[in-house]
């Protein structure tokens, strides 16, 4: 065998080789597992998600207990339909002057507008209440509800001497209707009033 044929012999054998590692690797590395992603957590549907809670919070300007108001204007109105249905006749010139005497409870502009009658008093209860020396004594209480902004007050009375004798029955009644506004310093204050009498 010559030299020539053995050369070429080992360059075939070689080549041979070459292909078969080739196709070796090319297998190997298609019967490796593939790299796997990680998983990956789907995103929430709207259906899905919880709102959070809303805070309860009050609009401006909303009270926070229509009631309390309520009472507390009811209060406000008593007291100012009390003080106006006491009366002394000698010592009052007339009914309105008890009206000036509530005017720390009304707002500046309704006690501004308060304006005596020049004549007197001069009715047969007020005349026999003056000359028995008696004042009046007026009982008061909420009447019925009329309105968010209005409350009524029904006010009647009878006169009592110095030494404690009633002198008359309560045949008079008055309904004050009373509307209420905040003054600067946030307190409750009558804003205007009228009455009738039954």
């Amino acid at each position: 065998m010559g030299r020539n044929t053995i050369i070429g012999i080992i360059l075939a054998v070689l080549l041979l080789g070459g292909i078969a590692g080739a196709f070796a690797y090319v297998a190997g590395s298609s019967n490796e597992p593939a790299a796997q992603e990680p998983e990956r957590t789907p995103a929430p549907t709207p259906s899905q998600v919880q709102p959070e809670p809303a805070e309860e919070t009050l609009d401006e300007g909303q009270d926070e207990d229509p009631l309390a108001d309520r009472e507390a204007m009811e209060e406000l109105g008593m007291e100012v339909a009390e003080i106006m249905t006491t009366w002394d006749p000698n010592e009052d010139f007339n009914q309105t002057a008890a009206e000036m005497r509530a005017a720390d409870l009304m707002t500046e502009e309704l006690s501004d507008s308060i304006t005596a009658p020049e004549r007197p008093t001069t009715g047969t209860e007020w005349l026999d209440a003056a000359e028995a020396g008696a004042t009046s004594q007026p009982t008061v209480k909420p009447n019925r509800a009329t309105s968010n902004e209005v409350v009524s007050i029904e006010a009647s009375w009878v006169w009592v001497t110095e030494d404690g004798d009633v002198i008359s029955n309560p045949t008079e009644r008055r309904l004050f209707y009373f509307n209420f506004e905040e003054g600067d310093d946030g307190e409750l204050l009558v804003s205007d009033y009228s009455y009738d009498s039954v």
